[in-house]
């Protein structure tokens, strides 16, 4: 059993360690024919089954010293647990959600009112598309939803990098007697560096090390390149230092054995959910006097081909992923 501390609710409870890493259909993709599969659930397992007896050796052997393949192996399946988990799904989540209020914004109500015209195969008032401008540029943002298969499109495109990110530090086994280590739901660890300023975030690329632990006594701790690889001796900081990252780096919940200290013991709780997605510089868009005949030529004119990657306001009706918090006449055909 596991005690677990729900930072949304900021209930404690004891759950079964299946319980605990179960979240249905999380990665389950709808194929071209309509029907789910769940493939990708499979081979996720393959992946933790082909490394379980590694884990296995780092947290029993006396003296750990994997192969290069082994290494390689076990970078493949921290990436894939660094990017698989539902911090990242939500993160996708919040970079669509500012990328539909600067499409929308920047091609002006006059657009929004075509593109359902078009996508409807009717006319649509101008109150109708004014309350989708008003929801899309609500206080809080649109709602929008993120799929099984575009989270797994975005692993399969992110992956290499991650492993790129993970695989060129040195390698640490810290083994603890006395202290104990907590998990989460997103369970790589990232210790800020030592240099790390507090406004920036931190990610793969700058952390000063990555953490992940394997039982509740045993840590990998991956630090600077230029270290070789070897163990570390254990200590209250490398043990306070992970938990911290794990009780900042959760989505929702906090793992620990029943027996340990509660490394949440003294945060308030419940804890406002974090934004994982905050873009530099001025991103307000909103053009909504635009005139329709403007972001007409600009789309005509624009060279996908040469500027793939360039946001500009030439989306369709329905817009993928959008969920309108209002209900209307137009609102069936958005899902």
């Amino acid at each position: 059993m596991l005690r677990q501390v729900d930072l949304r609710t900021g209930s404690r409870r004891l759950v079964s360690v299946s319980d605990a890493s179960v979240v249905r259909d999380f990665y389950t993709v709808e194929l071209e024919d309509g029907t789910r599969s769940d493939r990708w659930e499979k081979r996720f397992a393959e992946a933790e089954s082909r490394v379980a007896p590694m884990v296995r050796a780092a947290t029993r052997e006396v003296f750990w010293s994997p192969s290069p393949i082994e290494l390689a192996h076990l970078t493949t399946w921290i990436a894939l647990q660094f990017l698989r988990g539902p911090d990242h799904r939500r993160l996708l989540t919040q970079i669509r959600a500012q990328t539909l209020v600067m499409t929308v914004g920047m091609g002006g109500l006059a657009y929004l009112r075509h593109a359902m015209s078009e996508g409807l195969q009717r006319a649509v008032s101008a109150e109708e598309a004014e309350a989708v401008w008003d929801d899309i540029h609500s206080p809080g943002g649109p709602a929008v939803r993120v799929t099984g298969s575009e989270h797994i499109h975005s692993i399969r495109g992110s992956l290499g990098q991650a492993a790129n990110f993970i695989g060129h530090r040195s390698w640490h086994r810290i083994r603890f007697d006395r202290r104990s280590l907590a998990i989460n739901d997103s369970p790589v660890g990232l210790i800020p560096a030592e240099d790390h300023h507090p406004a920036r975030g931190v990610g793969l690329a700058n952390a000063g090390a990555v953490t992940i632990a394997l039982d509740r006594r045993t840590l990998l701790w991956l630090d600077h390149p230029t270290v070789g690889n070897g163990d570390y001796p254990p200590s209250t900081l490398a043990a306070r230092l992970h938990n911290q990252s794990v009780v900042f780096g959760a989505e929702r919940f906090v793992y620990m054995h029943p027996d340990d200290a509660d490394p949440t013991e003294g945060l308030a709780l419940p804890r406002e959910e974090r934004s994982l997605f905050a873009p530099a510089g001025v991103y307000d868009f909103a053009n909504r006097d635009r005139p329709l005949a403007d972001v007409l030529e600009q789309i005509g004119e624009h060279d996908f081909d040469a500027e793939p990657d360039a946001i500009i306001a030439d989306y369709t009706w329905p817009i993928p992923g959008y969920e309108p918090h209002s209900t209307g006449p137009w609102s069936s055909s958005t899902h």
